[in-house]
């Protein structure tokens, strides 16, 4: 835990300690990871809620997305609610009675999404987040403190990552476009995809997104959405 701890205060992006982190939760048995950052006074389902995913299946991110299950994920909350750390057996029992969050939980299930706990992450000011990790593995089964290791290490990032929130504190102004180009970075477009929404070239999307980064100080999108949406910049 020190050399994770040492590692994240040596990097500058948020994308970066994210992957730092997401390796460390590999290492653990993590097989999909997901990391919801909440901006300040917004719930953790809000739309405005940043999502960084890796390892789930590209058909269930785009479902979860399109057929509203976003909106109905009862999983943070149950796991605000909860504490700190909530396992995906707990979660169904607590939901037992709910019909949305059984939807919910028979998605999952769909993709074989078993085997998950929710982790609460608080942050100074109010801003909170929300990961969610499906392990190879009942995390109901794991030795004493291994889930506890597990959340310190995304506490320990998610306090990094508001660090890093803190130090642009000036007053930034974007362009519509520009403002468009960052959301649709936020949503995970790529500068191809970005252009044929916009009707621009990849070229133009690029120099847009050198903009953004140097008002925002910062070299990588993830950080520059997090940043935006503490902001008020943007909504995604």
């Amino acid at each position: 835990m020190s050399v994770f701890s040492t590692q994240i205060e040596q990097v500058e992006g948020c994308e970066e300690i994210l992957e730092l982190a997401y390796s460390a939760c590999v290492e653990e048995g993590a097989v999909w990871f997901g990391y919801f950052f909440t901006p300040i006074f917004e719930s953790v389902t809000s739309r405005s809620t940043f999502i960084w995913a890796r390892g789930l299946p590209i058909d269930l991110q785009r479902r979860f997305f399109a057929e509203g299950y976003r909106d109905i994920n009862p999983v943070p909350q149950m796991t605000f609610d909860s504490g700190y750390v909530l396992t995906w057996s707990k979660a169904h029992h607590v939901g037992r009675d709910d019909p949305k969050a059984r939807r919910f939980f028979d998605f999952l299930e769909e993709y074989g999404g078993r085997n998950w706990a929710g982790f609460s992450l608080f942050g100074p000011r109010s801003r909170d987040a929300f990961a969610c990790i499906r392990f190879s593995e009942d995390p109901d089964r794991f030795d004493d403190g291994r889930l506890t290791h597990i959340h310190t290490i995304l506490q320990t990032a998610h306090i990094r990552i508001c660090g890093i929130m803190d130090e642009k504190a000036a007053s930034v102004a974007l362009s519509d476009r520009e403002r468009q180009v960052l959301e649709w970075m936020g949503r995970g477009k790529s500068s191809g995809e970005i252009g044929t929404i916009l009707a621009i070239s990849p070229e133009t999307v690029k120099t847009y997104t050198k903009r953004i980064y140097d008002k925002l100080d910062t070299n990588d999108r993830v950080t520059a959405t997090v940043r935006a949406l503490k902001m008020g910049l943007v909504e995604l």
